[in-house]
C-alpha cells in the first residue's frame, strides 16, 4: 500500500485532520471563530478577510433562511461543495467545504461525451419500449463482448429488467444503481428519452473507486481494532470502582465516552495510610477523588487522560501530597513539564479541567479545590455549589496559579457530586438544544433522595433519552457519593 492510501485510511478516523476545510464563523460579526488545519493551509488569508473571503460568497445569499443548507462556490478555479449547519443557541454556523473540482470536471466531461456516445469511453446502451437493444456504442462491445449473444438478457441489464415496467408506466423517468459484472463494478444511470421512446443507460466503471473504498474500510477496521485495544489499556489504568464502593457503598460513577476511548477520567485512592502517616497538610486517612476533563476527546483526549491519571497517582501516592490545592499546583507544573509548555516555541494548549476532593469519612470533613470544575453538595434538598478557580491545569496560562481550598463539614445524607461538562453540553431534546447546567441541577434535585445506584440508572436514561438520535457531543463523567456516618 502506498503512502496516499495509508494517509486516507488514517484521516478517515480523525476529523481534526480532515483534508478539507472546516470553519466556524459568527454570522452576526462575520468573525471566524474556528479553522481546522486544512483550512489554515488552503486559505491562510481567511483570518484577515473573515466573511469577506470568496469562500462565503454563496453562503451569504442563503443565511436569511436560518436553516441548514448546501451550496457550491468557486474559489480561485477550485469548486467546493459546502454544507452549512446552524449551531443552536448562538450566532455560529459550521461550514464543511469539500473540493469537488475533479469530480465536477469528470461529470462535465461525461456530459459532453454523452453528446457523442460513439466516442464515450463508458459503455452506453439504449433499450426501446419493446425491450430491444437499439444501440450499443463501441465501449459497450469492449466491456461486454458477449452482449450480442445475450442481448436483453445480458447481466448488465438485470437492474433495468427489474424496474422496466416502472419506466413503461411513467412511474420512473430516471434511475441509478450499482452492479458488479465479473470483477468490474459499474454505476448505472438510466433515463428515458421520451422523444424517441428509448431508455439510455450510462455504465460508469467504478472498479478502482470500489477498491479504494475497500482499502479504507479495511484500514478503518485496523484503526478501530487498535483503538478498542487502547480502550482496554485505558480501562486498566482507571482505578477500580470497588475502591470507591469499599469506602462509600452508596456511590456511583457514570462514565460514557463520546468515542471508544475518553478524554475524561476519574481517579481515587486512599491516602494517609501507615506508609505516609508523616504527611503534612492532610495526614489523615482521606479518600482522594478526582473528576477530570482533558483537552479533546477520542484518541488525543485519551492520551492526555492517561498522562493526567499517571501524574496524579505519583503526586498523591508517591510524593504524599494529599491537600487538593497543593496537589493541583503540583499537577499543573508536571503537565506543563511533560508537554514542554514552558518552551517559547511550543504552542501546546493541552491540559485539563479537574475537581479534586479529599474526604475523611469518619470525621465528616471534605476538602475541595478545582480547576474550572465545581463541586456540588445537595443538603436538605438544597444545592450548595462550590465554584472552581477559573483556569485549567496546564495550557498557555503563564501566571502563577493559586487554587483555593474549601473545607466543608459534611452532614449525614449529604449528596456529593463531581462532574465534567459533557452531560450539560449535550445537544438533544425536542428542539435540539443543550441540556444545560440548570436542567442538570434540577435533575439532581429530583433524584437525590434515591440510593446512588438508582441515581446512576436515572442519569444514564435521562442523558440517552435527551441525546436521542443526535451524536454525543462530548465525553460524560458524573461521580456521586452519599455521605453516611
Amino acid at each position: 500500500m502506498d503512502l496516499l492510501e495509508k494517509d486516507i485510511a488514517r484521516l478517515a478516523s480523525f476529523p481534526e485532520q480532515n483534508p478539507n476545510p472546516v470553519i466556524e464563523i459568527n454570522i452576526e460579526t462575520g468573525i471566524i471563530t474556528y479553522m481546522n488545519p486544512a483550512c489554515k493551509t488552503k486559505f491562510p488569508e481567511l483570518l484577515i478577510q473573515h466573511s469577506e473571503h470568496a469562500l462565503f460568497s454563496e453562503i451569504k445569499k442563503k443565511l436569511h433562511f436560518k436553516k441548514d443548507f448546501n451550496c457550491e462556490v468557486t474559489v480561485e478555479e477550485k469548486i467546493f461543495e459546502q454544507k452549512i449547519y446552524f449551531i443552536p443557541n448562538n450566532n455560529l454556523i459550521r461550514i464543511y467545504s469539500t473540493d469537488i473540482t475533479e469530480r465536477t470536471l469528470i461529470q462535465q466531461n461525461l456530459s459532453r461525451l454523452a453528446s457523442f456516445p460513439e466516442q464515450n469511453p463508458s459503455p452506453i446502451i439504449e433499450v426501446d419500449m419493446d425491450q430491444n437493444i437499439t444501440y450499443l456504442n463501441s465501449a459497450s462491445h469492449i466491456h461486454f463482448p458477449d452482449i450480442g449473444l445475450f442481448k436483453y438478457n445480458h447481466p448488465i441489464l438485470e437492474p433495468l429488467r427489474k424496474i422496466f415496467n416502472k419506466f413503461l408506466s411513467g412511474e420512473l423517468a430516471s434511475f441509478e444503481s450499482e452492479i458488479k459484472i465479473a470483477d468490474k463494478y459499474y454505476t448505472q444511470r438510466m433515463r428515458i428519452l421520451q422523444d424517441v421512446k428509448v431508455i439510455r443507460i450510462f455504465n460508469i466503471d467504478i472498479t478502482q473507486m470500489k477498491a479504494a473504498e475497500e482499502i479504507i474500510k479495511e484500514k478503518n477496521k485496523d484503526i478501530t481494532d487498535s483503538i478498542n485495544y487502547a480502550k482496554k489499556i485505558q480501562e486498566a489504568i482507571l482505578p477500580p470502582v470497588e475502591i470507591l464502593n469499599e469506602r462509600y457503598k452508596n456511590s456511583f460513577v457514570f462514565y460514557q465516552p463520546k468515542d471508544i476511548v475518553s478524554g475524561d477520567f476519574y481517579w481515587f485512592n486512599l491516602a494517609g495510610t501507615e506508609k505516609n502517616s508523616s504527611v503534612k497538610n492532610i495526614s489523615l486517612p482521606y479518600l482522594i477523588i478526582a473528576a477530570a476533563d482533558c483537552t479533546g476527546h477520542g484518541v488525543p483526549g485519551a492520551l492526555m487522560s492517561m498522562i493526567g491519571s499517571n501524574l496524579l497517582g505519583h503526586i498523591v501516592m508517591d510524593h504524599e501530597i494529599n491537600s487538593p490545592d497543593a496537589a493541583l499546583i503540583e499537577l499543573d507544573k508536571r503537565i506543563k513539564n511533560a508537554l514542554k509548555q514552558d518552551e517559547e516555541e511550543n504552542e501546546s494548549k493541552d491540559g485539563m479541567d479537574i475537581a479534586l476532593c479529599a474526604i475523611h469519612k469518619e470525621k465528616s470533613i471534605l476538602h475541595y479545590a478545582g480547576a474550572n470544575r465545581p463541586l456540588i453538595i445537595i443538603r436538605n434538598n438544597t444545592i450548595i455549589e462550590y465554584t472552581a478557580d477559573k483556569f485549567p491545569i496546564g495550557g498557555r496560562y503563564h501566571s502563577d496559579k493559586i487554587f483555593k481550598v474549601h473545607k466543608i463539614d459534611l452532614l449525614p445524607g449529604d449528596c456529593i457530586y463531581m462532574f465534567t461538562d459533557g452531560f450539560c453540553d449535550q445537544f438533544g431534546g425536542p428542539k435540539g438544544k443543550k441540556f444545560m447546567k440548570k436542567q442538570f441541577f434540577e435533575t439532581l434535585l429530583k433524584i437525590n433522595s434515591f440510593d446512588m445506584e438508582a441515581q446512576k440508572i436515572i442519569l444514564s436514561k435521562k442523558f440517552n433519552e435527551w441525546k436521542g438520535d443526535m451524536e454525543q457531543t462530548d465525553d460524560v463523567l458524573v461521580i456521586g457519593i452519599k455521605h453516611e456516618n
